[in-house]
This record gives C-alpha cells, structure tokens and sequence, in this order.
C-alpha cells in the first residue's frame, strides 16, 4: 500500500499472467510478450502510453532547455517569491480545507478568530458560523481580493456573486465594479483598478493559478493525463475514477516524477512555498508524488474536491465549490458581514497583535506560516498571540509540511494531532492543535538585542583576529593564566583577551543560541532554578525580559571556568539589578568540587549549556551532571545549543541526496572538526549525543548552518537540542 498520513489507496489486484503488446512502426508489426510482475496493465493504457511517447519527448525537450531558468529559480526561490509580495497575489484560493477546520473548532457566534486571509475562502467559511474573524496577510494584494469578495457579498445577489467568482464571469465583475469599489479602501481600489482591466479568469489568476494552469492545460495532457479533466466534467463516480487511473498508472508516475524533480523548485516558488517550508520535506524524495496519489484515489476529484476540479475545468460547479459559493449559506453569510465581524489587517501577526484590541482571541488559525519562520520568530508570534487569547477557551491551530512538530517553542504547546483523514489538499503531512490551558509551559516574550550596542566591523575584526591567531600563541598566553586546573587555564587564556569584545563578535557567531533561548521553557507555577554551564558573560540573561526573571525565577547560577568572562557577567548582573536572583560562580562543572557552589541535586528545573559542551573535555560527564541536578520524571530540561559534526537528516540517514553529495559532506566535517579543535572546540557527534540517551530523554535535535564572521566559506552545523529528566 502507498500510504499518505492516515489513509492508503486501496490495493490494486496483482497479476502474474503475461500480456501481450503490439507495436507497429512503418511496415513492420511485431509482437512482444513481456512479464510485468505485480503490476496490472490494460492494452489500452498501453497503446496510450506509445501514442503519448512523443509529446512527452517534446515535454522533456522543453524542459531541457529551461534547466538554466530553473536552476536560477532554485537558487533565488525566496528573492524572486519576495518579489510577488505587494505586486501580485499569490493564492487565488485558500490552500487549507476547511471542513477540517470546522471539525475541530465548532465554532459559536462568540468566537473570534484570528487567521491569514489568504484568498479569502477559509475567512468567508468561518463567518458562515456567524463567528467574528480578524484577517491578516503581509500581502496586500491578498487583503484587496478578500476584501472584493467580501464587497461583493454585500452589495449583490447570490446569482451574480456566483457567475463572477465560480463561474468567471469577468465582463459581469467590470460591470458591478464601479458600484463595488464605493465600499473598498483606497488600497485595494488602486489593486483592482490596475490588475481588473487585464483579469481573465480568477481560477488561473495569481502565481498559483498561473502554475495551474501550466500542469493542467500543458503538462497534464503532455503526460497523457488529459482524461482527468474529462472526467471531472462528466462527473464520473469515484470506483469508476479509480480504475481509469489505474490504467494510466505510467502516466501518472511520469507526472510525478516531472513535477517532484525537474520542476520542484518552480512549481513550489510559484506555489507560494517557501524555502524553509520546503526544507521540512527534504528528506521525502517523492512528497509531490505522495500528494498527487491520495488525491486520485483518496478523495473524490471528480464531485467532491473543489481545489483541484476548480483548476482541471477552469471554473466551480455548483455541486462542488467552496460554502461561500453554495446558495443555502449565502444570506447568513451576508448578515455576519453585516454585523461587522470580519477585520481586514495588512501586515504580521505580531503587527495586528501590537496594533488592535479588540475581543480576545478564541482561536488562532495559523495555516501552514509557522513553517515559514525560525524559531525566535515563532517563539515571538506564539507569546503575542498567546497574551492575547481568551485564556479558558483559547487555542492554537496550524498545518505544517513536516511530519512532526517542527519547532520548540510549538512542542511546549503540547500540541494534539488532528486527525486530518478526508482533507481534500493532502498537502500537508501533519495537523495540530494546542489548547493553552493544557500547556504548564508559559509563551513568553524574549529580547533579541544586546542591552549595549555592538561593538563596530573593525573590533569584531580584531576580535576575529584574536580567535584566529590563539593558537599559534596558547602557549604563551596559557604560562601567565589564571585558574584551577589545565582546562580552565586553557580557557582563561582563549578569552582573557577577548572579553571586551566577546559578546558583540559571538551574535554573530553562535547561531543556535536565539534558538535556544527561544526555545528556553518557562513554566507558569514559576519559582524556577536554572543553571547556565559555561555561561560564560551571562549574555543569556538578556534573552529574557527582567520582569519575567523577577516573576518566575527564584534562583540563577551563572558557572564558567574564565574569570575574565565571570568578570563580565558581575557587571551585566548588576546593570540589570539581579544580585538577589543570579549568583556567579567559578568552577569545573565535571568537577565534585562545582557541586558545593550549585544547587542541590534534583531541584534544578533548566540547565542551559549554550556552545558550553564541545568545549568541556569530559563531555559524558558534563551531560551526567547536568541530568543529576534535574528535577526527575520528566520536570526538569536541559537545553544545549552547540556545534554539530553532522547535520540532522545525515544522522537519521534521511538525505536523499547522492553518495557523492555525502562524501563530501562528511570530508566538510572532517575539516570542521579540525578546524575548531585547534581553538579547543570539540564538534558534538553522535558519541556524544548518545549521553543524553543514556541520563536523559531526548525531546528535540535539529541543526542548521550558519556562517562565520569573515569567512563566508566555513558554515559548520548548528544545533539544538533538548532532554526532560528520567
């Protein structure tokens, strides 16, 4: 079985038996028994298969000859999809099913929704349930098509509502338009005005209706797949559907693998999917492929899937289009427009959050944009959202192209999967939920910059120069260097001469701490005792706002091995006014000796290692320790962001890439390794990993590259990653 999510297509009878296929060429016949092992094939899908041979010839022509644009496309796929915004919608309908959506929220007239606008269509089906909605989109093409709809709703009968965006009556829309644009604002009249006289049809209109129209009127009958909008016009019943399928079963391989290699990049930037969207999928090497099947055979295309009939006919039929275009919803529609329950924002999330009060929200449909953003910026978008969600009935939904949870701050949700069985897109590989008051993790706010200006490109420079240099003098930097033992005079001697300058350098060079710091859980009984390894300037402290210290945290212990960098952090602690909360503390943390400075085992409830570890000699015994101070049964976490040999999908042997793209992957480690180990920076390999194992239990792992200040050419991996106590 070919399985997508929860439901598989159903299983096609095997056969044995040989069959006979026939092929003529000029004057001469042959015939050609061949044995096709667990595979049903038909004459007819194969006499198509030869007829449709040169088309497809000319289709892999033309694609050979726009490999040099692809690639560009490839390369610059988020600068060229940034280009769209504010010049073009991107999504001439909303991608989400929203029978999914209703299932899970059961909405009331006293809900208010927050959520992307999008092209207005999940917006429209959610104020069917007379539920309030607040509509945000950073584009501000995708505000001026909701808004028409919702103009339009207003002003004329359902007939005619219906011909202009069902059925793309256009010359009807240009005739009700300077009626319409009345009640639009100026922004979206100056839109409409420049992009109506030149609209032909809403279904292909937008940079994802224009790749619609592409596969279904270029590549789809190319591939000799044109039965398939034939059929949604002749309404043929699913069971029927199916087997017409299976007897194109090629063709249907060959349009998947078109769409999943050559043409993946393209078809996903015109999508409107990002590159970070896409990277959640990288290790599926047939995603498209997967998509494409559980529409053919787990949905019904041809009666009861409006997102892909809409674009195979080029219009919805009144059996099979969204709520908002069924005659039965269209009156109480129209009343909860008219009580003025659906808000128009352009901009983020964050902005609308910062910018409106109105009713708290009781639900945050997110779409898929969580995974379009880092950690920091989902950490920062979920504890806005959060200070402003009704806090007995509030929740949090989103869809994502990742199997699992993508993002720490998500996980601390303690999200609940939806069971997305029947979702007519299927392009999506995972569905969530979070009810806030099921979560003791608090969404809090973080602060991102340094409360002292950073240092400028000449003293980073130098400070660079510094790293670079050290190994080459250590030795004698390490004769005069205080400390107990020969690592911490290492150390001391690696950072005494940085210390000024340490923290403004190192923004740029630790990539993963934002990360951790944002995925830095904070729970809301508070009276918390955290533990920072290596902390080095207490630069973490930062990261958290001083009055949610001061409400959460009963007790901080800042511990290094460098006196020069304790130095650093007295000062930052005392600027912030946190010598009753945060106590410094110089020591070995493998040491038994640290044990006396720290609080007693199993009362800690975080210890932060932030690009500690790989500079900690006895590494098994630092993960130890950490895990020892831990509250047990899973109340304590031990964060660590840090350097990796290897990037995630390497470990979990998910890369689809080839083996030459591994080797030189691994020969790449090989130079970090040594690279870093000269300024006794020790890579985390799975050796290590294998600790946290062994003491803990291992709740996230993600890496990522990131550049070093100067030297564009060296981009190890970063990493985050989390453990709860046994």
């Amino acid at each position: 079985r070919l399985r997508f999510g929860r439901s598989s297509r159903p299983p096609t009878h095997h056969t044995r038996h040989p069959e006979a296929i026939t092929a003529a060429c000029g004057e001469v016949s042959a015939s050609v028994t061949m044995c096709v092992p667990r595979m049903r094939r038909q004459q007819s899908s194969v006499g198509k298969t030869l007829y449709y041979m040169p088309l497809q010839f000319l289709l892999l022509t033309l694609v050979l000859v726009s490999l040099p644009f692809l690639a560009v496309f490839a390369i610059l796929h988020d600068v060229v999809m940034r280009m769209f915004i504010n010049n073009a919608y991107i999504y001439n309908m909303s991608w989400e099913d929203p029978a999914i959506d209703q299932k899970v929220f059961r909405l009331r007239e006293d809900d208010h929704i927050i959520t992307i606008a999008s092209a207005g269509d999940n917006v429209l089906d959610y104020l069917i349930e007379g539920a309030e909605v607040t509509a945000v989109d950073f584009n501000l093409c995708q505000i001026a098509l909701t808004e028409l709809k919702k103009v339009a709703i207003q002003q004329l009968t359902f007939d005619d509502f219906f011909a202009i965006f069902a059925s793309n009556d256009i010359a009807l829309l240009r005739k009700h338009y300077p009626e319409l644009k009345k009640d639009l604002t100026e922004a979206s009249v100056e839109f409409w005005d420049a992009f109506l006289p030149t609209l032909t049809n809403f279904m292909y209109s937008g940079t994802s209706g224009q790749l619609a129209w592409f596969l279904c009127k270029i590549a789809f009958p190319l591939c000799g797949l044109g039965w398939i909008a034939d059929c949604c016009k002749k309404q043929t019943p699913k069971e029927e559907f199916i087997r017409i399928a299976q007897e194109h079963e090629v063709q249907l391989k060959i349009m998947a693998w078109l769409v999943d290699t050559v043409l993946y990049r393209f078809s996903c930037l015109f999508a409107g999917v990002p590159k970070r969207q896409l990277d959640l999928g990288a290790h599926r090497p047939n995603s498209l492929e997967r998509v494409l099947q559980h529409i053919i055979y787990n949905t019904d295309l041809c009666k009861d899937n409006y997102f892909y009939a809409g674009y195979l006919l080029g219009e919805w039929t009144e059996t099979n289009c969204p709520r908002y275009l069924q005659r039965q919803y269209y009156d109480q529609l129209r009343a909860t427009i008219n009580k003025d329950k659906l808000h128009l924002f352009h901009g983020s999330f964050v902005m609308c959050c910062n910018e409106t009060d109105g009713r708290p929200f009781t639900v945050a449909s997110l779409l898929d944009h969580m995974d379009w953003m880092p950690i920091p910026d989902v950490s920062a978008e979920i504890a806005l959202l959060a200070s402003k969600m009704d806090t007995a009935r509030g929740r949090i939904f989103w869809r994502s192209y990742a199997d699992d949870i993508h993002s720490p701050p998500l996980h601390w949700l303690k999200p609940l999967r939806v069971d997305d069985t029947g979702d007519k897109v299927g392009m999506y590989f995972s569905t969530w939920i979070a009810y806030l008051n099921d979560t003791n993790i608090e969404p809090s706010p973080r602060i991102d910059t340094l409360a002292v200006a950073p240092k400028g490109v000449v003293s980073q420079l130098w400070t660079g120069v510094k790293i670079v240099t050290f190994p080459f003098i250590q030795a004698i930097l390490s004769m005069g260097a205080g400390g107990k033992n020969k690592h911490a005079k290492a150390m001391e001697a690696f950072y005494a001469h940085q210390k000024e300058d340490y923290d403004s350098f190192r923004e740029g060079l630790l990539k993963a701490r934002p990360w951790l710091m944002h995925s830095f859980p904070v729970k809301k009984k508070g009276n918390l005792t955290w533990v920072d390894v290596g902390g080095g300037t207490a630069r973490n402290l930062e990261f958290l706002p001083k009055d949610l210290i001061r409400e959460k945290f009963s007790k901080i212990v800042i511990l290094d091995v460098s006196p020069s960098l304790l130095e650093q952090a007295q000062r930052r602690v005392d600027a912030m006014g946190l010598n009753d909360i945060v106590e410094i503390v110089e020591e070995d943390f493998t040491s038994e000796e640290a044990f006396k400075s720290l609080p007693a085992k199993g009362t800690v409830d975080v210890v932060t290692m932030s690009y500690s570890l790989s500079m900690i000699p006895d590494k098994e015994a630092a993960v130890k320790n950490a895990a020892s101070l831990l509250k047990p049964n899973g109340q304590g976490t031990i964060c660590v962001a840090d350097f990796f040999e290897l990037p995630t999908c390497m470990v979990r042997k998910e890369n689809p890439s080839s083996g030459v793209t591994r080797m030189a992957r691994k020969a790449e480690s090989i130079f970090h390794r040594e690279w870093f180990a000269r300024d006794h920076v020790y890579l985390l390999n799975e050796e290590v990993i294998s600790h946290f194992d062994e003491y803990t239990t291992k709740l996230w792992d993600e890496r990522e590259r990131g550049q070093v200040p100067f030297l564009p050419f060296l981009q190890p991996f970063h990493g985050v990653l989390m453990a709860e106590s046994k």
